[in-house]
Protein backbone atom coordinates (compact mmCIF):
# COMPACT_ATOMS: atom_id res chain seq x y z
CA UNK A 1 0.00 0.00 0.00
CA UNK A 2 1.19 3.41 -0.79
CA UNK A 3 1.02 5.91 2.00
CA UNK A 4 -0.07 9.68 1.87
CA UNK A 5 2.97 11.06 3.87
CA UNK A 6 1.72 14.55 3.70
CA UNK A 7 -1.39 13.79 5.60
CA UNK A 8 0.34 12.14 8.55
CA UNK A 9 2.55 15.02 8.71
CA UNK A 10 -0.67 16.97 8.81
CA UNK A 11 -2.15 15.44 11.44
CA UNK A 12 0.64 15.60 13.50
CA UNK A 13 1.02 19.07 13.23
CA UNK A 14 -2.67 19.52 13.80
CA UNK A 15 -2.57 17.67 16.71
CA UNK A 16 0.37 19.87 17.45
CA UNK A 17 2.87 16.98 18.37
CA UNK A 18 6.36 17.79 18.11
CA UNK A 19 8.64 15.60 16.33
CA UNK A 20 10.74 14.03 19.42
CA UNK A 21 7.53 12.97 20.88
CA UNK A 22 6.45 11.06 17.63
CA UNK A 23 9.87 9.44 17.83
CA UNK A 24 9.32 8.36 21.35
CA UNK A 25 6.29 7.34 20.81
CA UNK A 26 7.80 4.67 18.21
CA UNK A 27 11.03 4.05 19.64
CA UNK A 28 13.28 5.80 17.18
CA UNK A 29 16.48 7.53 19.30
CA UNK A 30 15.94 10.80 16.90
CA UNK A 31 13.59 13.26 16.08
CA UNK A 32 15.23 12.98 12.79
CA UNK A 33 14.23 9.68 12.47
CA UNK A 34 10.54 10.18 12.76
CA UNK A 35 10.81 13.11 10.04
CA UNK A 36 11.97 10.73 7.72
CA UNK A 37 9.01 8.68 7.92
CA UNK A 38 6.90 11.76 7.21
CA UNK A 39 9.48 12.61 4.15
CA UNK A 40 8.90 8.89 3.16
CA UNK A 41 12.87 8.85 3.15
CA UNK A 42 12.32 5.57 5.58
CA UNK A 43 9.77 2.76 5.54
CA UNK A 44 6.31 3.32 7.37
CA UNK A 45 6.15 0.07 9.44
CA UNK A 46 2.82 -1.72 10.58
CA UNK A 47 4.76 -1.67 14.40
CA UNK A 48 4.41 1.83 14.30
CA UNK A 49 1.09 2.35 13.59
CA UNK A 50 -0.63 1.36 16.64
CA UNK A 51 1.47 3.48 18.57
CA UNK A 52 0.89 6.66 15.74
CA UNK A 53 -2.87 6.47 16.31
CA UNK A 54 -3.02 6.24 19.58
CA UNK A 55 -1.06 9.89 19.85
CA UNK A 56 -3.26 10.89 17.05
CA UNK A 57 -6.15 9.89 18.95
CA UNK A 58 -7.42 7.90 16.35
CA UNK A 59 -8.42 4.32 16.24
CA UNK A 60 -6.35 2.02 13.40
CA UNK A 61 -9.31 1.87 11.06
CA UNK A 62 -9.22 5.67 10.95
CA UNK A 63 -5.67 5.74 10.47
CA UNK A 64 -5.44 4.06 7.60
CA UNK A 65 -8.70 5.56 6.03
CA UNK A 66 -6.49 8.91 6.45
CA UNK A 67 -2.95 7.74 5.04
CA UNK A 68 -3.15 4.83 3.16
CA UNK A 69 -4.32 5.34 -0.81
CA UNK A 70 -7.32 2.69 -0.45
CA UNK A 71 -9.49 4.25 -2.64
CA UNK A 72 -7.47 5.10 -5.69
CA UNK A 73 -6.25 1.33 -6.22
CA UNK A 74 -10.01 0.29 -5.76
CA UNK A 75 -10.71 2.75 -8.52
CA UNK A 76 -7.61 2.07 -10.74
CA UNK A 77 -8.88 -1.64 -10.74
CA UNK A 78 -12.13 -1.07 -11.67
CA UNK A 79 -10.83 1.02 -14.98
CA UNK A 80 -8.59 -1.85 -15.40
CA UNK A 81 -11.67 -4.86 -15.52
CA UNK A 82 -13.96 -2.11 -17.89
CA UNK A 83 -10.80 -1.78 -20.09
CA UNK A 84 -9.73 -5.46 -20.45
CA UNK A 85 -13.43 -6.59 -21.36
Amino acid sequence: MLVNYEKLRKMRIDKKIPLHEMAQALGLRTPGGYSRIETGENELKAKHLPAIAEKFGVNLNELNDVIFFQAKFEQSSKLLQIDSA
